[in-house]
C-alpha cells in the first residue's frame, strides 16, 4: 500500500461516524422487548468481545511501551482505547446487576 493509499484510507475513515456507541444504545434500547435469557446474552456477548479486545490492547501496549519507533500520539491512542474499554467493562457490569 503506497503513502498515498494510506492518506486517503486515513481521511475516509476520519470521516465516517463512529457507530460503536449507536450499536449499543441500539441494544440496550431494545433489551427490554427480549426475553430474560436473550437480556442476559446479550451483555454477555458484548463482554466476551471486549475481553478479547482488551487483551489484544494489552499486548499491543506491553510490546510498544518502550519501543523508540513508535510515536507518542499512537501510544496515546493505544491507552486511550483502553481506557474506552474499561469504561465498557463497567457498562456491562451495572447492565448485568441491573439485569439479575
Amino acid at each position: 500500500m503506497s503513502a498515498y493509499d494510506i492518506q486517503k484510507l486515513m481521511l475516509e475513515t476520519s470521516c465516517k461516524p463512529i457507530n460503536i456507541f449507536l450499536d449499543f444504545n441500539a441494544v440496550i434500547v431494545n433489551l427490554e422487548s427480549m426475553e430474560k435469557e436473550q437480556q442476559r446474552e446479550c451483555p454477555d456477548n458484548i463482554e466476551s468481545n471486549i475481553n478479547v479486545l482488551k487483551s489484544y490492547l494489552e499486548e499491543n501496549i506491553d510490546l510498544k511501551e518502550n519501543a523508540p519507533d513508535v510515536p507518542a500520539t499512537g501510544m496515546a491512542v493505544l491507552h486511550q482505547q483502553f481506557r474506552l474499554v474499561q469504561a465498557i467493562e463497567e457498562w456491562i457490569r451495572a447492565l448485568k446487576e441491573e439485569l439479575l
